[in-house]
């Protein structure tokens, strides 16, 4: 990994502690910070005067103990003196009422005057900063979208919404056809008449909703460009980042992605639960540009933003730092350096306490700082399994899910965490992303219709690959109009079956409210002795086969008997079909899918997460991170050399509980 540090604060503290800050992070054997990304009030406290004299003392400071910078624009902040002369930057909720300042991220991106002061302060500072050679890079803004912010609802985003629709679709004739207006009595005579998704008796029309959805991803990705622009013809030799949160599911990160020149992103694992749910966001951080990432912030101890902030155990944020690196990361930067004293994050920690002395994630911090010096460039090599990500196919269920529960990112992440407990490495695509080199393809709910990404499909079954698609697969158009087609519409072919029916399965809490409706929840195989049984929940599809075998059959309901998964051999290939949402998706698929080929060379519980990386020379390098709070048994195919401590390790190993082994493979 070739960056390591932390966002730092130094207008938060006396500026004579400043060098004592800087020897600790040398310390701590870090060689970056994170600089200057709320400071917009500081560095221009009155409009066109800038005052960045303090900023480059602190930089200077941090560069006499060899740490570089990385630079924030500071617009997610707009300074008080701006929202009190240009109120109308203010961003509107659905209701039209705006979002009033005091926090952050509460100004507009359509308004043009907030892109005309964005623009100074950033030519102001990147001007200023161009030929400093301690400034390596920058971040644009902060979390876009964060605080529910990736839609605004004013006027200016009102006229940029029908201009965005006035060069989407041409005429009003196309977009009237497009989402069905004549639904409802809502067919458009002028641009003029088309509404933003404003607060209404009922919902809005979902062409609407999902057009709004892209439009807000244009909307920011325009911001973001805005910047990069600017800094870019500065001076190309600066890389150009975004903090992208994961969890933030209002804009498409592969958009937002395309026009950065690294991913980055904010790591909170206590915000995102299990530990197989932050390596899903850590590869699809790294499938955004299927290159290395950095996690931008790190959480280094307790966090003050959840409903019960828990405790982190020791040699947590150790285990979290390594499992980035396991990942991907080539730039790993904990937020942040010292707790703050006022402010809205007081009981958020960081490396140091409120008092300036070490927490327990300054020690861990050192420790994985002295580790990283013990281990050769690693990169990730590809993988042989891919799973397939639509941020479209998410906003479309997400505005129509027919079941409450229904969430794409819990089924997506339900499929990897299958996969992640059986130590198989995979990658998170894009849905239109080549297949090529790749021998399992997963695809969940693929629910808006693309025929040439199912020729391309076919083509890839064809040719020697296994494909699982699930429920839901090719149901509407790109309109979110639903199609004419029998579903899953253009697939019949490929799968061998179409869609009889489909089911919202109710919750166990609405079942006594729904007595005769829904399945007694399970389905058996169809082949092989004895019978296993599998529960299932959320939805279900009665499958009618035409060309493919039944793999899983329901056993309860209306439909017992009838296939609930199925697989059809086709040129060298198969595809898979599963027609229900199953608690644990991919057993009954196993063998059909031939994943157990694909698994590492270590027999390891589910709690120890294996990922393999390789060195400078091809030579493969095996991160074994115990996740569990008791020591876990591991069982290698292979002889290896501890690059922690240069111990021989063969055989069955025993992690200790929170621990990390990395080992490279020796010759025999």
């Amino acid at each position: 990994m070739r960056y390591f540090g932390c966002d730092y604060y130094p207008e938060h503290w006396p500026e004579e502690r400043w060098a004592e800050d800087a020897r600790l992070m040398r310390e701590a054997g870090f060689n970056v910070v994170r600089l200057g990304e709320f400071a917009w009030a500081l560095l221009e406290p009155q409009e066109g005067r800038y005052d960045f004299v303090w900023l480059d003392r602190a930089i200077a400071i941090l560069a006499q103990q060899g740490i570089q910078t990385v630079l924030g624009t500071p617009t997610a902040v707009p300074p008080p003196w701006l929202v009190t002369k240009h109120p109308d930057i203010l961003q509107q909720d659905e209701y039209r009422r705006p979002r009033h300042p005091g926090s952050r991220r509460h100004a507009c991106a359509n308004s043009p005057v907030y892109q005309e002061h964005s623009r100074r302060i950033v030519a102001a500072l990147a001007s200023h900063y161009a030929a400093n050679p301690q400034v390596i890079g920058w971040q644009i803004d902060n979390e876009f979208g964060c605080h529910n912010t990736s839609a605004c609802y004013c006027d200016h985003c009102a006229a940029a919404f029908r201009r965005w629709l006035q060069s989407r679709y041409g005429h009003l004739d196309a977009l009237n056809a497009a989402w069905g207006t004549v639904f409802w009595s809502a067919v458009y005579t002028a641009w003029e008449q088309i509404p933003l998704p404003w607060a209404a008796p009922a919902a809005h029309n979902p062409g609407l909703l999902l057009d709004f959805r892209r439009f807000c991803t244009d909307t920011w990705r325009a911001y973001q460009r805005l910047q990069v622009d600017l800094l870019r013809r500065l001076n190309p030799a600066w890389f150009i980042t975004h903090n992208l949160m994961p969890g933030f599911t209002g804009l498409d990160y592969f958009a937002l992605a395309a026009d950065l020149d690294v991913v980055s992103w904010d790591n909170y694992p206590h915000g995102l639960g299990s530990p197989a749910a932050v390596a899903f966001s850590h590869d699809l951080m790294y499938g955004l540009k299927q290159r290395p990432f950095w996690v931008m912030e790190q959480q280094p101890g307790p966090v003050n933003w959840r409903p019960v902030n828990i405790p982190v155990p020791p040699g947590q944020v150790r285990l979290w730092s390594h499992q980035a690196i396991a990942h991907g990361a080539e730039g790993l930067v904990y937020f942040r350096w010292r707790a703050c004293r006022f402010g809205q994050e007081q009981y958020h920690s960081g490396l140091l306490q409120h008092d300036g002395r070490p927490d327990r994630g300054y020690a861990e911090a050192q420790q994985v700082g002295a580790e990283l010096g013990r281990l050769p460039r690693l990169s990730r090599p590809p993988a042989s399994v891919a799973l397939l990500f639509d941020y479209e196919d998410l906003w479309a269920l997400q505005l129509d899910p027919h079941h409450r529960d229904f969430d794409y990112w819990r089924l997506a992440e339900t499929l990897y965490r299958r996969l992640w407990a059986a130590h198989v490495p995979l990658d998170v695509l894009p849905r239109n992303a080549d297949l090529n080199g790749y021998q399992v393809v997963i695809a969940p709910a693929p629910h808006l219709i693309d025929e040439r990404q199912a020729a391309r499909w076919r083509t890839f079954v064809e040719e020697g690959g296994r494909l699982l698609l699930t429920f839901r697969a090719f149901v509407k158009e790109r309109s979110n109009t639903w199609t004419e087609q029998a579903l899953p519409a253009g697939l019949h072919e490929l799968l061998g079956l179409r869609v009889a029916e489909y089911l919202s399965i109710p919750s166990e809490d609405d079942r006594q409210a729904y007595p005769h409706h829904g399945a007694g929840r399970l389905v058996h195989a169809a082949l092989g002795e004895p019978k296993a049984t599998y529960p299932y929940r959320l939805w279900a599809e009665v499958l009618d086969l035409s060309a493919a075998q039944p793999l899983l059959i329901y056993a309860d309901g209306y439909y017992a008997g009838t296939a609930a998964a199925t697989v059809h051999r086709l040129g060298r290939g198969l595809a898979c079909y599963l027609g229900c949402w199953l608690e644990d998706p991919l057993p009954p698929l196993w063998e059909a899918l031939e994943l157990e080929r694909h698994s590492l060379p270590a027999a390891a519980p589910p709690e120890v997460e294996v990922v393999r990386l390789c060195d400078e020379n091809g030579r493969p390098v095996l991160f074994l991170l115990n996740h569990a709070p008791v020591p876990q048994a591991v069982v290698l195919d292979g002889r290896y050399v501890s690059l922690l401590d240069g111990r021989a390790v063969a055989g069955q190993a025993i992690i200790p509980a929170g621990g990390v082994w990395i080992l490279q493979e020796t010759a025999v």
